[in-house]
């Protein structure tokens, strides 16, 4: 595949993500429905904590994250003291983190870094889960299928809430028209209401 053709699916995502966004921003005021309205304003503060940079750069900084508030290898009896939570699964576990302590495995994963930019994200992903694989680092496997799962989950509940605006909104704007149209005892009258 082309450099020029290749298509950051990072990008794409976040930009359908943006556009849901814009709007629920555009129709929230509109949705006297409490629960709808509540719903989308959920849904747009979940949006807002979505991490907008791309999987690669969301490893690096909860590497970076660990390394600067964990010793991440064992200064005293209890290792595992000096090591987050999320890294309880690993085998390294109150040890020492090769990916972080181990100076060889820190030059190689900025090899990976330079040779994954602007690639792909399946390919980034799945170098990185390689990578992790080799290391044992089950902090980044992890990291990376809740990535999936949460930009997935986040798009079809967007998608499915985008439709309800559409239908709730679509009868507000027919109700409208009707009042504009017929005048409103006949609207009325034609929805059934008293």
């Amino acid at each position: 595949m082309r450099p020029e053709k290749r298509v950051d699916e990072a990008q794409q995502r976040r930009k359908r993500i943006d556009r849901l966004y814009e709007h629920f921003d555009d129709v929230v005021g509109l949705i006297t429905e409490n629960d709808l309205q509540d719903a989308v304003l959920d849904w747009m503060d979940d949006a807002d904590q979505m991490p907008a940079t791309s999987i690669l750069t969301h490893i690096e900084t909860m590497l970076a994250e660990f390394e600067t508030e964990h010793d991440m290898y064992a200064v005293d009896v209890n290792g595992a003291d000096h090591f987050p939570d999320d890294c309880s699964d690993c085998e390294h576990y109150g040890v020492a983190c090769p990916v972080i302590t181990n100076r060889y495995e820190e030059i190689e994963r900025e090899r990976l870094q330079k040779r994954l930019r602007g690639a792909g994200e399946d390919e980034v992903k799945r170098e990185l889960r390689r990578y992790a694989g080799r290391n044992g680092c089950e902090a980044m496997i992890n990291e990376i299928d809740e990535w999936e799962v949460d930009y997935r989950e986040l798009l079809t509940e967007g998608r499915e809430l985008r439709r309800k605006t559409f239908h709730y909104l679509r009868q507000a704007d027919d109700r409208e028209q009707a009042d504009t149209a017929i005048g409103e005892s006949v609207a009325d009258a034609t929805e059934g209401l008293p």
